[in-house]
């Protein structure tokens, strides 16, 4: 962890201004910088957002093979299709998990929550 990120991380717990005002946030330009920069330790937008997301998937997958399940990640899902392009219209699964319950596949969908 750099200089950087640890002092920004003591503010945040601290609750020490980090931002003088409230701006609107110059990576998505969606959301506002709120002053005690909870939008920015959460923004989508950022590398690190994806990074965490990516981890507790490969780490649920570690558990999943380690425990003898057989699973499979990013597994497109094509139970629902566009009939006119024939493809699924859906994201694919984070993990699919093969003979869940009485021998029906579960799709487990990893979401990262902002607190």
């Amino acid at each position: 962890m750099s200089a950087v990120e640890y002092r920004s991380i003591l503010k945040y717990r601290l609750m020490i201004l980090i931002f003088p005002n409230d701006e609107t946030c110059p990576v998505c330009r969606k959301a506002c910088l709120d002053k005690y920069g909870e939008h920015a330790l959460h923004c989508r937008e950022l590398p690190g957002f994806k990074y965490r997301h990516d981890f507790v998937r490969d780490a649920l997958m570690d558990i999943l093979r380690r425990a003898g399940i057989s699973a499979k990640k990013e597994t497109p899902v094509n139970f629902l299709t566009d009939p006119s392009e024939g493809r699924s219209t859906l994201h694919p699964a984070d993990v699919l998990v093969f003979g869940w319950e009485g021998g029906k596949h579960a799709c487990v969908d990893l979401t990262g929550v902002s607190p």
